[in-house]
């Protein structure tokens, strides 16, 4: 058989068309395939989803105290974001201020409200004196030592229903004041203990009675007494 230049290159061309239509064939198959895929992961793909936060809160326990329309709290304020949970309240005198006495006088009383406003329960709940110091008021004073100054200076604290004395410690109401119980044997005495704690919520009004011993002499005359006084929540 003769094959002629011409037949040659349509016979060329023939399979080139060929395998252009057969690569283009694999490409419209692949193309096929992927679409396919695709249609199968939106129209029959099942999924199940949840999504949820995790919530983690620390308790709390604040004193609050109160005595009369003033309030102070041991965080220093409400909504105020504290570290030491610890402050100053100089708006309330333990005492009560009194002034002028006179030996052998009446008590003066000082009534306090404590709250645990806080969300968590205080297993004890305790107040630490400091030591007691004595200076002269005014233009006239004596010369007493702040020691035998505020040993003559006595004192009790109990809950506010009488039913118990935290100094000195009984299960009944506080003894008539006597310079058995005063600044200087309360600051010796250390830290005393105020019931069992505060629940959350819980409160206990305490009476601090305080007198001029009738024991008082001239060299305690125009002297004033200041004691500081730490009021403690611990879990």
């Amino acid at each position: 058989m003769v094959v002629t230049e011409k037949q040659d290159k349509a016979d060329s061309a023939g399979a080139h068309f060929r395998r252009r239509s057969a690569l283009t064939a694999v490409i419209a198959l692949l193309a096929a395939g992927v679409v396919a895929v695709s249609m199968m992961d939106v129209l029959g793909a099942f999924s199940a989803t949840i999504s949820q936060n995790g919530l983690f809160t620390a308790g709390s326990i604040v004193l609050e105290e109160t005595h009369g329309a003033t309030t102070c709290y041991s965080t220093g304020g409400t909504n105020t974001p504290f570290t030491t949970n610890s402050s100053s309240c100089s708006t309330v005198d333990v005492f009560g201020a009194p002034t002028g006495q006179l030996p052998g006088g009446s008590a003066t009383t000082q009534t306090l409200t404590f709250e645990n406003v806080g969300t968590s329960p205080a297993s004890s709940f305790t107040v630490t004196p400091g030591t007691c110091a004595a200076a002269g008021t005014g233009s006239y004073y004596g010369n007493a030592t702040s020691s035998a100054f505020c040993g003559i200076v006595d004192i009790t604290i109990g809950n506010q229903a009488g039913t118990v004395c935290y100094y000195p410690a009984q299960a009944s109401a506080c003894p008539a004041l006597s310079n058995t119980y005063n600044l200087t044997s309360l600051d010796t005495f250390g830290p005393v203990a105020i019931g069992s704690g505060l629940a959350s919520a819980a409160t206990d009004s305490l009476v601090i009675s305080t007198k001029l011993d009738s024991t008082a002499t001239n060299a305690d005359q125009g002297l004033a007494a200041t004691q500081a006084f730490t009021w403690t929540l611990n879990q």
